[in-house]
């Protein structure tokens, strides 16, 4: 039996970061917003970057 690995770890990673959250929901809380800072700062950065390219 073959195991597709994009699709057995973004699983595992959900499974952690719920037992995570069940264990400590502020901790989690703080985690969440950091991701989400970190994905709103990279797709800035990124729409910069293509903007400097195509200028």
């Amino acid at each position: 039996m073959l195991v597709r690995p994009r699709k057995v770890l973004p699983t595992v990673i959900t499974i952690c970061l719920a037992l995570y959250a069940l264990k400590d929901p502020e901790g989690a809380a703080t985690v969440v917003k950091a991701a989400a800072h970190l994905v709103m700062s990279a797709s800035e950065s990124l729409a910069r970057f293509i903007q400097t390219v195509s200028n």
